[in-house]
């Protein structure tokens, strides 16, 4: 027995350096071809879509939230306001009449992955999801709704009210399904 301890002492001595090696090999500096965040290019679409990542909101009950909305977003209230982004259609906002679709309300969110997504944090979702209400209404077939992309332009409207419904809203809007020809 007294001869297994200094076995097992130098078998513990060598896996301990081992280890410590290779945990010396980590860089802890970044890679400086690899890109991050702050230098990330955007496109028209993602700079219009910028602001709403900076909204913070938190839940206070299952009805109400706190939002922390920044300035520019806030100085935009009532003015014009174009986005693209993923349509969701909801029972409510729509009618169905065959394969044809009257659309009056929907929501609007920054990409088709957001709106696939299986479970979504109602803190998060609350601060890029945006509600359209549309001036009229608008028809699509059953596949156009499939994976839509539309182009949004309605004046832009923030109601902190009913959260769960919706906090930002474009009003009197048109959309259109999204085409690198749109202007």
């Amino acid at each position: 027995m007294k001869k297994k301890w200094p076995v097992l002492l130098v078998a513990l001595l060598i896996v301990s350096g081992l280890y410590f090696i290779e945990i010396s090999k980590i860089e802890v500096s970044g890679n400086p071809d690899m890109a991050n965040l702050d230098e990330l290019a955007y496109d028209k679409t993602a700079q219009a879509w910028e602001p709403f990542y900076r909204v913070r909101a938190t839940l206070i009950d299952g009805q109400s939230a706190h939002f922390t909305i920044p300035n520019n977003l806030q100085n935009m209230v009532g003015k014009k306001m174009e986005l693209t982004g993923a349509g969701v259609f909801y029972g409510n906002g729509c009618s169905r009449q065959g394969d044809t679709i009257t659309v009056r309300e929907f929501y609007l969110l920054p990409s088709l992955g957001l709106a696939q997504a299986c479970v979504i944090e109602p803190d998060i979702e609350m601060r890029w999801t945006i509600r359209v209400i549309l001036k009229e209404n608008w028809i699509l077939h059953r596949d156009d709704m499939i994976n839509n992309m539309s182009t949004v332009k309605g004046r832009f409207c923030i109601d902190t009210l009913k959260p769960y419904e919706g906090v930002f809203f474009l009003k009197d809007a048109t959309a259109h399904v999204f085409s690198k020809e749109y202007p």
